[in-house]
């Protein structure tokens, strides 16, 4: 964090940790640590979108509020408002472990400490760490780092938010542990130099907030007779059916996946949105699917036939290619017109013949057969 952004927490009292100088490897063997701390550490300006600042504010406010009693410190290792470090925790192997629900309070003594600690995050989602002081002796560093320094790409740093004492780091995190270290960054100058007493403390407080957005639904056919729409969603999210700006119907997904939303049947061509909202508020893109024709034309209708007529005229549904047969021989076809009116070209049939006239829609159905015998001119 450095000189200009000292943080500092207000404290009743003073805090006695049972700690010595003997209990901690405060030596060179954690030049490591810092090394790789300060290479770690970044300062970058938090994006307004990366994560809902309610919960950045609620952390600040944490760190700027909590009181601290010796009495209770020195009989405990915990209180009802906070945690309290344990030495040795100088390694990922010791390191402490961190609570979503309080503030964890420690110490940098002696020159070189470094205290560590971890934090599992139980689903993807944005990891927030926050630190502040209670004296101008100690300088705070920390981050949130893999375990042994790795970088597998499971934990990304989105940056940090400062206010008037506090620090709050956000990372993007995978499901898993990771760890903070902490040190005091006056250790990493050019010069060493010491200044802490057993008075002089920090705060770590993390946070845990579901950022991410649940996969996209799948739908499953939708035809123009269902009345009902079904498919796949986030397990437990609120699934909702959208036409247009309208609102079909919501439905929670079972805990295996699935649902199931009635609406009203649904004219073919209609094209429906379906979405997925877990119970942080987090919405899925929208899955898409166009409602299908399954639906025949009705019979279309034939109008007189003579032996001397080279077309045949009648009524099927708008827009339908209408087919005229004699047997299996196709005689000719014609699209009906916006009114449902067609006319199909022929040859003279002779007296006798029977005619079929079938209409087919856009989506292939196929209408019951028409039936005409021709008559003599």
């Amino acid at each position: 964090m450095g000189k200009k952004a000292f943080v500092s927490i207000a404290l009743t009292s003073l805090l006695v940790f049972p700690v010595s100088y003997q209990q901690v490897y405060a030596n060179e063997s954690n030049s490591e640590a810092f090394k790789n701390l300060v290479e770690q550490r970044e300062e970058k300006s938090l994006k307004k979108d990366a994560v809902d600042s309610t919960a950045i504010e609620k952390l600040e406010e944490t760190l700027k509020t909590k009181r601290f009693s010796k009495a209770n410190a020195s009989r405990s290792s915990t209180s009802n408002d906070y945690l309290v470090e344990k030495e040795f925790n100088d390694d990922f192997d010791y390191a402490n472990t961190l609570s979503y629900s309080k503030p964890t309070i420690g110490q940098l003594l002696p020159l070189f400490d470094v205290d560590f600690y971890k934090i599992k995050v139980p689903q993807d989602g944005a990891l927030l760490v926050g630190g502040a002081t209670s004296s101008e002796s100690i300088y705070l560093m920390f981050a949130a780092v893999e375990k042994d320094w790795k970088k597998s790409g499971k934990l990304e740093y989105l940056g940090s938010e400062f206010d008037v004492n506090t620090e709050v780091q956000v990372y993007q995190a995978k499901a898993g542990t990771y760890y903070v270290p902490v040190i005091d960054e006056d250790m990493t100058w050019d010069y060493y130099y010491d200044d802490n007493t057993p008075e002089d403390l920090y705060s770590i407080v993390t946070a845990f907030v579901d950022n991410v957005k649940p996969g996209k639904p799948t739908i499953n056919k939708v035809d123009n007779n269902d009345v009902k729409v079904t498919g796949k969603a986030e397990a437990n999210s609120t699934v909702t059916v959208k036409r247009g700006t309208t609102v079909l119907k919501s439905v929670k997904a079972t805990s295996a996946g699935t649902f199931s939303a009635a609406i009203a049947v649904q004219k073919a061509g209609t094209k429906l949105a379906v979405t997925a909202k877990d119970s942080a508020g987090n919405i899925s893109s929208a899955a898409t699917a166009t409602v299908i024709d399954v639906i025949a034309p009705i019979k279309p209708t034939i109008n007189k036939v003579d032996s001397n007529d080279l077309k045949v005229t009648g009524k099927a549904e708008a827009g339908s290619t209408v087919t005229v047969k004699a047997g299996s021989t196709t005689l000719g076809s014609a699209v009906a017109d916006t009114k449902g009116v067609y006319s199909v070209k022929i040859k003279a049939q002779k007296k006798g013949t029977t005619l079929t006239v079938t209409a087919k829609d856009k989506a292939g159905n196929v209408s019951s057969k028409a039936t005409y015998v021709v008559v003599k001119h």
